[in-house]
């Protein structure tokens, strides 16, 4: 394939952020507006079928009127705080990049491939991130972020890749997404997008029809990661090569 461009998610796909980052996060905000409710860990993984934060609080609270009722000015207020919980966890060290997405990412720098990044997440989260892990010169690396307060609608809508696409200068049968998710992956699709499911334990069980490989993660020299691929089931390192190549 003529690969020009390589999309990423963020959330469960660059990082593990959701237990340790998000769903910590959401915690916490909750305690200080001394909300009478957690999210453990079960209902969160449900949660995660709806995109946002801001929705998915609002979601939550509609199927539990036992609870305060919180304007849309107390969520956008209870979510800011949570933002800043998240990126303090960021900075502090807490969530590291998943295996083989800084080796893909830098190689795509040197072969002259644009890298963007298509999230539902806010761009905060996304900036933090790539601080802590790329340095203050990240945007060298990543120069295209669409995040979920620049566009009207979410995954999985497909806005988000077709506004990263058009911003890359790339053509969907350029391009490929790495996804962890079955909304994300839907996203992409809709969009013209082949793409990469690197799965985590809130997405292992989903089902992803469509995509050009099902894979633990996208691999390390010394520990490639395993699952299904254009080659069949097998031990699987996602280079620019081996994208090439499919």
């Amino acid at each position: 394939m003529i690969l020009k461009g390589v999309i990423f998610d963020v959330d469960g796909t660059l990082a593990d952020t959701e237990k340790q980052g998000h769903l910590w996060a959401f915690n916490q905000a909750f305690r200080l507006w001394d909300l009478p409710f957690r999210w453990t860990s079960q209902e969160y993984g449900a949660l995660l079928k709806i995109s946002g934060g801001k929705e998915r609080l609002g979601y939550f609270l509609t199927r539990h009127p036992e609870y305060p009722q919180l304007s849309s000015n107390d969520i956008e207020e209870i979510y800011r705080i949570k933002t800043n919980l998240f990126k303090g966890r960021v900075r502090d060290g807490a969530l590291p990049l998943r295996p083989g997405v800084r080796s893909l990412i830098i190689q795509c720098q040197k072969e002259e491939i644009a890298v963007g990044i298509a999230t539902t997440t806010h761009y905060d989260n996304v900036e933090a991130l790539l601080l802590r892990h790329f340095g203050p010169k990240w945007n060298d690396l990543l120069g295209v972020i669409v995040a979920g307060d620049e566009v009207s609608k979410k995954k999985p809508d497909p806005s988000v890749y077709l506004d990263c696409l058009d911003r890359l200068d790339v053509k969907a049968d350029e391009a490929v997404a790495i996804e962890d998710s079955a909304i994300g992956l839907k996203a992409a699709l809709r969009a013209g997008v082949r793409s990469i499911v690197t799965m985590n334990p809130w997405t292992y069980h989903q089902s992803f029809t469509g995509a050009m490989a099902v894979l633990t993660d996208l691999g390390t020299v010394g520990k490639p990661s395993y699952g299904k691929g254009p080659r069949g089931w097998g031990r699987y390192r996602i280079s620019v090569d081996e994208l090439r190549s499919w």
